[in-house]
């Protein structure tokens, strides 16, 4: 089962880390994995959950979240799960994950490009006597890793975590 999502600029670390919050507060076994690191444009993450039954059943449940942060696929491939994880799957997951994107939980503000044309000449400027404007505003710490966020971000780019 599969769905892409277009549309939103979603920081997709924060967003696999969200999944792997619920299947722990469901009771499963759960870690993330970044299967691609160093290109921004394209990140993809595993997760995988392991939830241990009765019998020795084991339930084995990957979600991989896999594209850029403009266009990118939430994938889950199951094994051995029966109508509990189903719901969890169906109801939980899929429900709660696709509210949260739509409600912009995990949105990253839009960078916009800055280039010059290439035949516009540049012109020095001479300070004047005018009051300088207000600065913009200022960059976000991330409580957990210290990583410098741009403002208005919701969640750290370089760890996830969510920002105050």
């Amino acid at each position: 089962m599969q769905k892409l999502y277009t549309g939103r600029y979603v920081n997709l670390q924060a967003l696999a880390q969200e999944i792997n919050s619920i299947l722990l507060q469901e009771g499963w076994e759960s870690t993330v994995q970044p299967m691609m690191i160093g290109n921004p444009q394209y990140q993809d993450y595993m997760i995988r959950g392991l939830k241990k039954g009765h019998f020795h059943h084991a339930e084995e449940l990957i979600v991989r979240v896999t594209g850029s942060p403009s266009e990118f696929r939430i994938i889950i491939e199951e094994e051995h799960i029966g109508p509990l994880g189903r719901e969890l799957i169906n109801r939980r997951l899929l429900k709660q994950i696709d509210k949260e994107i739509n409600d912009g939980l995990f949105d990253l503000p839009m960078q916009q490009p800055t280039m010059q044309p290439i035949n516009q000449q540049i012109t020095p400027t001479v300070p004047s006597q005018q009051p300088i404007a207000p600065q913009a505003p200022q960059q976000i710490r991330c409580p957990q890793c210290g990583y410098l966020n741009p403002p208005g971000a919701k969640f750290c780019i370089n760890c996830g975590a969510r920002l105050a």
